[in-house]
């Protein structure tokens, strides 16, 4: 009989059993010859031992518990990183305990009795089999049977691992001086079990001090670091720098500098960096979407002039879908002017497979600049059941994006059809204002990131305007926008009629063309009609005056590029 069984009724305390030397021995030959026997959750342990003759299999200890051992696989979601999930309930678990040390917490007859009777139908969950597990007894005896603390009692074993990883972040938090807390630290050893397993196999990292030293850096200094490679070099430079004196027993600010050195010369390092763009020590290829519009242009003077501690980028790239109105190119040549550093202008004729033509070009043919039978303009759309539709926007990633970061590969040296060289990033401006600060977004491209230099120092559109005004009150600061782009407010069309005529007759051709022209008519709407103006009537008898005007949807091209 199991001498804790009566324990659970009536107890506010719980007996922790440990299994007797010949129980454990014959439950791990039971496991050699009935490996299957172990995919059972609901096997009898009791009746397997009692079987071989066990009847008194567990002994008592002196450690208890304020709740039956229990851990739930509920909720939990069998995937990958399920024994991450679950690693979560790991406080709570270890605070149940009372009575153990890390003395007790090594005692695999203890862990071995709380996995196999407790714990057994968890373990399943969590390490469950997977088809690439080829022998069943390896896997029983990795989970089930740990021979010795220096075989990893808190790597493996679903019951200790559990006490191990919780009572790890507790001892760092403790340690850290309020630096963190010990469900922070957790949350790093569950997400990356490899800093904790690390850290267990370094003995000398178990020391409070540096143990905290080296989680405040993981949590703090060491985002996007190759987690198998990064943290080992961490701890394998930490042990040499100990092989020269005693680093733990150093006062915290010597032991945070040291630590602090090690981890950027690992962050420096982009063989042991997964994310490039936190790769320290380098200097990043700046290069500023340059629409020659209100924002990236004011943006592109502020940092000429170096203001808000602004530097020059390397370069201002603008993508030129060849159907800007003549004022955005007059103003275009007259920034260039301005700037002392490169502007380059690109094209998506540039990027390898597409095709000559600008986008009004692409629109007449009815295809697209890599020969696709479509037009990714966001036209104004009437269904023939009567309802009303937006076409599809591709022109900004065709027009713009692709050819801005088929140039921009090419700065940085990648390859096409290879990956960028590691030591390689960009830092792509945009030129976005606090009042759309909802366009932000991340880059696609694993060299490059995106950064808002004006939300990041909370400057408005019309701020931009009056810092222009101010500066140049004699020049008129154009919205960057192609003559026939649907996203074009009422103002702006008004603007465009009244000022631009022969550009305006261009868009009602335009817009003409995508209902009377079978190819364009095709390529866009096919058996629906299609306008310019989000009104759904010809551009030619649209009356500005009279439309009131809706809300800006260029805020809605979230690429960062256009309007601006």
């Amino acid at each position: 009989m199991e001498l804790g069984n009566y324990g659970y009724f009536g107890m506010s305390e719980h007996p922790v059993l440990r299994l007797t030397p010949e129980a454990y021995y014959n439950l791990q030959d039971f496991a050699a010859q009935n490996p299957e026997a172990y995919l059972n959750p609901d096997i009898d342990f009791s009746a397997v031992l009692a079987e071989r003759g066990v009847e008194n299999y567990a002994t008592s200890t002196a450690i208890t518990t304020s709740r039956p051992v229990r851990l739930s696989m509920d909720g939990v979601p069998l995937r990958n990183n399920t024994f991450n999930q679950a690693d979560r309930q790991a406080l709570d678990y270890y605070h149940s305990f009372n009575g153990m040390s890390p003395k007790h917490a090594t005692d695999e007859l203890l862990w071995a009795w709380i996995t196999h009777f407790r714990l057994h139908k968890y373990s399943l969950g969590r390490w469950r089999r997977t088809h690439s597990v080829q022998n069943l007894f390896n896997y029983i005896r990795d989970h089930w049977f740990v021979k010795s603390s220096s075989d990893g009692i808190w790597q493996h074993n679903t019951a200790s691992r559990t006490w191990w990883i919780a009572h790890i972040s507790n001892k760092a938090a403790s340690a850290s001086g309020g630096a963190f807390t010990a469900k922070e630290a957790l949350e790093i050893f569950s997400v990356r079990p490899t800093f904790y397993h690390a850290i267990m196999r370094y003995s000398f990292a178990r020391h409070p001090k540096l143990l905290s030293e080296i989680v405040r850096a993981v949590i703090v200094e060491m985002e996007g670091v190759k987690a198998e490679d990064g943290i080992y070099a961490l701890l394998g430079s930490l042990n040499v720098a100990g092989g020269t004196q005693m680093i733990e027993m150093l006062p915290r600010p010597k032991l945070r500098a040291i630590v602090e050195e090690k981890v950027d010369a690992i962050m420096s390092n982009p063989d042991l960096v997964s994310d490039r763009t936190k790769i320290r020590n380098r200097k990043p290829f700046r290069s500023l979407s340059l629409g020659a519009g209100v924002q990236s242009t004011v943006l592109a003077l502020m940092a000429e002039r170096g203001e808000y501690g602004l530097e020059k980028p390397d370069v201002a790239v603008f993508a030129d879908t060849g159907w800007e109105p003549p004022s955005v190119y007059e103003h275009l040549d007259w920034l260039e002017s301005q700037l002392s550093y490169e502007v380059v202008r690109v094209k998506a004729a540039d990027v390898p497979g597409y095709a000559p033509g600008t986008i009004r070009e692409n629109i007449l043919e009815g295809t697209s600049p890599n020969g696709g039978a479509y037009l990714g303009i966001p036209a104004f759309i009437v269904n023939t059941d009567g309802s009303k539709a937006i076409a599809r926007r591709q022109c900004t990633s065709k027009y713009k994006i692709d050819p801005i970061n088929y140039y921009l590969r090419g700065r940085i040296g990648a390859q096409r059809g290879r990956r960028a060289p590691k030591d390689k990033v960009v830092e792509i401006w945009m030129g976005i204002s606090v009042d759309e600060v909802y366009r932000q977004k991340d880059s696609r491209e694993e060299w490059a990131y995106n950064r808002y230099p004006l939300i990041e120092l909370g400057i408005s559109r019309a701020q931009l305007q009056d810092w222009f005004t101010r500066n140049y009150p004699d020049r008129y600061l154009p919205r960057s926008a192609c003559v026939g782009c649907p996203y074009k407010s009422n103002a702006e069309w008004k603007w465009l009629q009244v000022n631009d005529p022969t550009s305006f007759d261009d868009a009602v051709f335009i817009d003409r063309a995508l209902r009377e022209i079978p190819i364009v008519k095709n390529a866009i709407a096919r058996v629906s009609t299609a306008y310019l103006h989000r009104s759904r009537v010809p551009l030619a008898d649209v009356n500005f005056d009279d439309q009131q005007d809706y809300d800006d949807l260029m805020v809605q091209e979230c690429e960062g590029v256009c309007g601006v």
